[in-house]
């Protein structure tokens, strides 16, 4: 769904995608709302690179997934000139956005969180380094949800 974004037109040149795909074991979930949630992180890495902050480099993004006894992982990092901690400390607060007035509500991330640690009882954190990029770590638990 977001494909027609990676390329590049203006002054943004096209934004290259890394996948790392481990075989994952089935999980129960709610997949659209776990889409949701990758969708939401992944379009936010697309904006900050089409915003004008100075990537690290050409545009890249990787997906990487993993699992343990326990959990999958799923690991989505972006080069798009990272963000402060001022900032990436307030990212998941309800209506917190950087975006200009119409471009953002400051709902994604903060819904992105509720999805993965209410819904789900996983766990995502961010990391971020200016000047270089922004990774965020999604964590899902292996056992079974008591899905409805």
């Amino acid at each position: 769904m977001l494909r027609h974004r990676l390329k590049g037109g203006g002054d943004c040149e096209d934004i290259t995608i890394h996948n790392d795909y481990t075989e994952l074991p089935n999980i129960s979930c709610y997949p659209g709302q776990v889409n949701q949630v990758f969708m939401n992180i992944l379009a936010n890495a697309i904006d900050a690179m089409e915003s004008g902050i100075e990537p690290d480099g050409p545009g890249k993004i990787s997906v990487i997934t993993a699992a343990d006894d326990e959990q999958i992982i799923v690991t989505i990092t972006d080069n798009a000139g990272g963000m402060p901690e001022s900032i990436r400390e307030r990212i998941f607060e309800r209506q917190f956005t950087t975006k200009t007035a119409g471009k953002g509500t400051g709902l994604g991330l903060s819904i992105a969180h509720q999805i993965v640690t209410e819904g789900h009882q996983g766990n995502i954190v961010c990391e971020s380094i200016p000047g270089k990029g922004t990774t965020f770590k999604i964590t899902l638990p292996i056992e079974t949800l008591a899905i409805e």
